[in-house]
């Protein structure tokens, strides 16, 4: 709401304007409208006067305590505390967002500044001293993550012409050349000072005609140092190509590097061109091992940017060339990068247009990596961009791209996207965003130098929008990373006094690029914000631009700061303070480690490696490894505290910030693996922090997160825990005891300890975290690991799978069987243990109740799902050594059925012979229940047909006909009396089935009445086929007995929970009560504590110990009070219980502990808090 509309003039020397609020009111944001604005459509008469046009203002609050009742004396007494804040205005209508928190509100707001008049809206709420304490429920809805979509106009990954912002940026300059031009100017061709001067610039270009007669090669270089006019003529392309191509002499390295650079400075220029050089010269025989140094391979890799150059060096000569080059004793680690780049990128560039082309198998991942690496210089950016704006065939490609129904870009230049899971529509938004942001990157790099200011502001406004947006963020930020934009954007945040949009844009882009540590890994970024004075910011406060030197200092010092950074942080251990400062500089720590050494995979040497180890020892320590897992235990501390199940204060840092870093520290921790000795503890203690992690980011994980950035951290997060257990437990067979077992055992241990977190999650992850360390296949595992692992975790395992829930216990089982191949006969032994503790829940289940039916349905549930995969011939054996068949026989007649019981029933009817006479009539018996219930699961089987195949296995002897014509009664009565037609019921197999249980001594059929046994008779005789017909005469010797179906209850699958019980449970812990400690007295006021006593008995005989030593009776106490001598004597306070507590009999505990009432139960717990602000919702 609208607080409070104001025009201010600065009184008094001092230059104040004050604001008083009627009442304590709590301001969101201020608005400030520039001269002659109208602020409100429905009053046209208030018109906004602000003078001059830019200015800082300091703005003061008056702070004021809410939300908790303090007495009148207290307020009077708080202090006159000011927030201040400092508002940079460079014009037009701005509105600034004040976050004043929820325990403070204002009255008094302060102005200052050099400013005539300032008109400003302030809009916010109006709070009350006392907060209402709501006491009915009312729901609230969880937020909901919703992107708003940008206007079409700054949407380039939806536009068919991704360049069309771009020029219309440009246009606002007045007779601005093309875009294509001002690519090759700022990217590609720099033109010296001296010709900016000149009255015909930009319009300069290369005269090819100039030189009739022969050229040389470094005449010809020097001629292309200028644009070629896009008009040119075919013929003079080609003539000064055939010139080119007749100054090519012997092999050498001069020749080799003035080709590269001829072909470097053509690729920018227009597709004939290029083309025509291609077809005049002959590189195969220029290019040779020998010829090529440094220099020549990293021109020839900005040259093959271009794809007409690409496809020309991806030929196998020039491939053999390149290995040759790798494969030189001289050969250096930047030659070895080059090769390896020049090599990738000309292969990358048909992998790009495969995938502009939408082939079936287009590796999108691949070719959005290849436009990161483009972005990396200068020279290959402004190649790659003069190419794809200028060559037709690309810009169809881009042109008819199906349309993109996603509201932002992917990040496709992470790497972390299976090219399987893009689509050829994400994959084109993503490249039209691509080119979107880099050709508006050209427009303001040209506007900048000329400079137009208007041009300008514009599009730094563009850029800073683009910085906010997701899918925009990740491409423009390596861009701005580019030499001359780093130093654009440098000098623009220099001298910004008064502020102007521009260098607050500039100073924004900056604080964002400040936010990754990547950044700091470039020189010209750290020398750009090293290069700030302090207090000369706008945008960016000084606690922030303090924080963001200390990051680039870090950076700056490389390895040996870096090292020295985390290995302090680890020494200070859970005393470490974490704010937003110590993340950044740990996070750009981690980032320079890392950097060196990743170089090891980029020059093919260990350098890296032994950099690292060179800073470790230059810091007097050793074990990185091990501080850097300190590093990991207390970020971890620092995520739980946002998780747990009591509450905890709102954190002071964001979530996203903090999972970044464990993301990074986890990556490290894995690089840092295969060069440390590693002990036992050391992993335990990592294992238990990636199981904490795991858990925390898995709930922020969840879809009911508002927040979409933590979202990705959390994603980032699981899968580099995941891989940094996969990597330790399969280290090398040197080190047994610190790979597989110790990580598979402190899984085990950690998942059941609940520490004030929720159990049931954290169970959830340790089982997903174990089955990531258990591959599928096994491959990956060191050799012959199961045979040496397991026993040494078989108690652990065995407590870890009966806390399982009972999918995940079959799917943990099934990758042990898997990985065992039945060497071990792990399945068996598991599925035997489980099977003898149901045996033993079945004896105590008449004790114990609902609890113990619901273990034995879970159970059953578990042995089901077993049966239910693929190879189940090892379970089937394992259950038939076991007690299985006694726990059916005593569920049958405990009258207890579960779905799952008939379904296991089912499956070992399939194959009888293997099953012992026992289990074999309880698996009969187990089928005609299901019909008797009508069980679905059953139903859908032949169960009759199922019933007499197991009957048939059996002789005669062992049958319990007596029993079985009771079930098979029963079950038939079920059957009639729950269809109308019996047309599902197979009428063979009832037969066979009643005629293997045919005995003379028993032909009662238990549970049929006479009309149900007709009707079935009935059925019988039109369905049974000719050839059975003569049996019915056997079958209708059976006779009908009505009997009660027998009372059959299903074991639960759910437990529930009493509401008394469920608040006994949030109940906190009442304190016992007991005596305090007596205040321990000064030595002047304690007579024994007197160092020199003479003599000792005059101090036992004083008047002032005589109440030391006496016995009190009931009324004593108040004759004490009434002698102030006494109560100065007196050891303890006077008490009217004790007498009585001494005669009373001890019949209960005097430390019984009050039970409130239920209805008062809820007020005394505590509140459980979960801020959104940080991202932990």
């Amino acid at each position: 709401m609208l607080l409070q509309w104001c025009t201010l003039s600065p009184a008094g020397p001092s230059k104040l304007s004050a604001i008083r609020f009627s009442s304590p009111s709590r301001v969101h944001s201020i608005k400030i409208f520039p001269t002659d604005v109208q602020p409100f459509g429905q009053c046209p008469d208030i018109i906004a006067r602000t003078e001059p046009e830019a200015f800082f203002l300091d703005v003061y609050f008056n702070a004021h305590p809410v939300g908790s009742p303090v007495d009148a004396k207290q307020k009077l007494k708080a202090p006159n505390a000011l927030m201040p804040t400092v508002i940079p205005y460079a014009g037009g209508i701005v509105e600034y967002t004040v976050n004043m928190g929820s325990e403070f509100a204002t009255r008094l707001m302060i102005v200052r500044g050099d400013f005539e008049t300032v008109s400003m809206a302030i809009y916010g709420d109006v709070v009350s001293d006392t907060s209402l304490k709501s006491t009915t429920y009312s729901p609230i809805s969880l937020p909901t993550h919703s992107s708003v979509p940008l206007v079409p106009a700054l949407d380039a990954a939806k536009s068919n012409d991704p360049t069309a912002l771009a020029r219309n940026l440009l246009a606002l300059i007045p007779n601005a050349p093309s875009l294509s031009l001002v690519i090759r100017l700022m990217f590609c061709l720099k033109q010296p000072n001296d010709d900016w001067e000149l009255p015909e610039f930009p319009h300069l270009y290369s005269d090819l005609n100039e030189e009739e007669m022969d050229i040389d090669l470094d005449t010809a270089f020097r001629c292309l140092s200028r644009p070629v006019v896009d008009d040119i003529s075919s013929e003079q392309l080609h003539h000064f190509a055939k010139k080119v191509s007749e100054a090519v002499g012997p092999r050498d390295d001069a020749q080799s590097y003035l080709i590269a650079s001829i072909l470097s400075r053509s690729a920018s220029q227009t597709p004939e061109f290029t083309q025509a050089l291609m077809q005049a010269l002959e590189l195969e025989s220029i290019f040779d091992p020998s010829t090529l140094d440094e220099d020549a391979l990293f021109t020839l890799l900005d040259a093959s940017t271009n794809p007409d150059i690409s496809r020309l060096l991806k030929a196998s000569w020039f491939l053999n060339v390149l290995r040759a080059v790798l494969a030189l004793p001289a050969v250096t680690p930047e030659m070895k990068k080059a090769c390896q780049r020049l090599s990738d990128r000309v292969g990358s560039w048909t992998v790009f247009e495969q995938a502009l082309s939408g082939v079936p198998d287009a590796d999108y991942t691949r070719a959005a990596l290849f436009l990161k690496d483009i972005g990396k210089e200068e020279k290959s950016f402004g190649i790659w961009l003069s190419c794809i704006t200028t060559h037709e065939d690309l810009l169809a490609k881009i042109r008819d791209a199906p349309t993109y129904e996603g509201v932002y870009p992917l990040d496709l230049m992470s790497g972390l996207n299976p090219s399987e899971e893009i689509t050829h529509s994400e994959f084109m938004a993503f490249v039209r965003a691509y080119v979107g942001v880099a050709s508006v990157l050209a427009v303001y790099a040209w506007s900048d130098s000329l400079p137009n200011l208007h041009c300008r502001e514009r599009t730094l406004g563009v850029l800073r929008l683009w910085q906010e947006i997701p899918g925009y963020r990740a491409i423009i930020s390596p861009l701005l990373l580019l030499p001359q934009m780093t130093f654009r954007l440098e000098c623009m945040t220099i001298g910004n006094d008064p502020p102007t949009t521009a260098g607050i844009n500039a100073e924004s882009l900056l604080f964002a690029l400040a936010a990754n540590p990547q950044s700091f890994l470039n020189s010209d970024f750290v020398r750009c914000v090293r290069g700030w004075e302090p207090w000369s910011l706008t945008w960016i406060n000084e606690r922030e631009r303090a924080d963001i030197e200390r990051a680039a200092k870090i950076a700056d010092e490389g390895v040996g700061g870096a090292v020295e950074e985390l290995v302090g942080f680890a020494k200070e251990g859970l005393d470490a303070i974490l704010d937003q400062g110590r993340i950044r500089a740990l996070r750009v720590a981690v980032a320079v480690i890392m950097h060196a050494l990743e170089d090891n995979t980029e020059s093919g040497t260990r350098c890296g490696d032994w950099t690292v180890l060179e800073a470790v020892w230059g810091e007097h320590t050793h074990g990185l490894l091990n501080y850097a897992i300190d590093v990991l235990t207390r970020i971890s501390v620092e995520v739980k505290q946002g998780f747990s199940l009591t509450p905890s204060p709102l954190p002071t840092i964001g979530l996203e910030p903090l999972l970044l870093l464990t993301n990074e520290s986890l990556h490290l921790i894995a690089s840092l693996h295969a060069l440390s000795i590693t002990t036992s503890r050391a992993v335990r203690m990592l294992v238990s922090g990636v199981l904490d992690m795991y858990s925390c980011a898995d709930v922020a994980s969840h879809e009911s997160v508002a927040n979409s950035a933590v979202q990705d951290a959390a994603l980032l997060v699981k899968h580099a825990c995941a891989n940094v257990l996969c990597a330790f437990s399969r280290s090398s067979q040197d080190q047994p005891k610190c790979g597989s077992s110790v990580v598979l055992r402190t899984l085990f241990e950690q998942g059941l300890h609940f520490d004030n977190v929720d159990p049931a999650r954290r169970l959830l992850s340790a089982f997903y975290l174990v089955l990531q360390v258990l591959a599928d296949d096994g491959d990956s595992l060191p050799v012959g690991w199961m045979p040496t692992v397991i026993p040494q975790i078989l108690t652990p395992l065995v407590l870890f799978f009966r806390h399982l829930e009972p999918v995940h216990k079959v799917q943990l089982v099934q990758r042990l069987v898997s990985l065992d191949r039945g060497v071990l006969g792990l399945g068996d032994f598991l599925v035997q243990g489980e099977v003898k503790r149901l045996a033993g829940l079945l004896k105590v289940m008449a004790e114990r109740g609902v609890v113990t039916q619901w273990e034995v349905g879970t159970g059953l549930e578990f042995v089901a799902g077993l049966m239910e995969g693929e190879d189940d011939d090892w379970c089937i054996a394992a259950l038939h050594l076991s007690e299985w068949g006694t726990i059916m026989t005593g569920l049958l007649e405990a009258n207890l059925y579960s779905k799952h019981l008939g379904t296991i029933a089912g499956w070992l009817a399939g194959n009888p012979e293997s099953l012992g006479i026992e289990l074999r009539l309880s698996v009969v018996a187990a089928l005609l229940r299901g019909v008797q219930v009508q069980e679905p699961s059953v139903c859908s089987m032949n169960a009759f047909g199922l019933i007499s195949t197991v009957l048939e296995t059996t002789d005669e002897k062992d049958r319990d006909p007596e029993r079985l014509l009771w079930e098979v009664g029963h079950a038939l009565g079920a059957v009639v009396e729950s269809n109308d037609n019996l047309s599902s019921l197979d009428s063979e197999s009832v037969v066979n089935t009643l005629l293997l249980l045919d005995s003379p001594s028993q032909s009662d059929l238990h549970g049929l009445t006479s009309e149900q046994w007709v009707k079935l008779c009935t059925h019988l005789e039109t369905s049974l086929p000719p050839s059975m017909l003569p049996m019915l005469p056997i079958i209708k010797g059976f006779h009908p007995s009505p009997s009660p179906p027998p009372t059959i209850s299903f074991l639960p699958s759910t437990l529930t929970l009493p509401l008394y019980d469920l608040i006994s449970l949030l109940q906190p812990p009442a304190p016992l009560p007991s005596t305090p400690p007596p205040k321990r007295k000064s030595p002047s006021q304690d007579v024994l504590g007197l160092v020199a006593i003479s003599p000792p008995t005059a101090v036992l005989r004083s008047p002032a110990v005589t109440g030391l030593t006496k016995t009190y009776t009931r009324n004593d106490f108040r004759e004490l009070r009434q002698l102030p001598s006494a109560r100065q004597n007196t050891s303890r306070l006077p008490s009217m219980h004790v007498d009585d507590f001494l005669q009373v009999e001890m019949s209960s505990s005097p430390l019984v502990q009050p039970i409130a009432p239920s209805g008062d139960m809820l007020n005394h717990s505590p509140s459980f808090n979960m801020g959104k602000e940080n991202g932990y919702i």
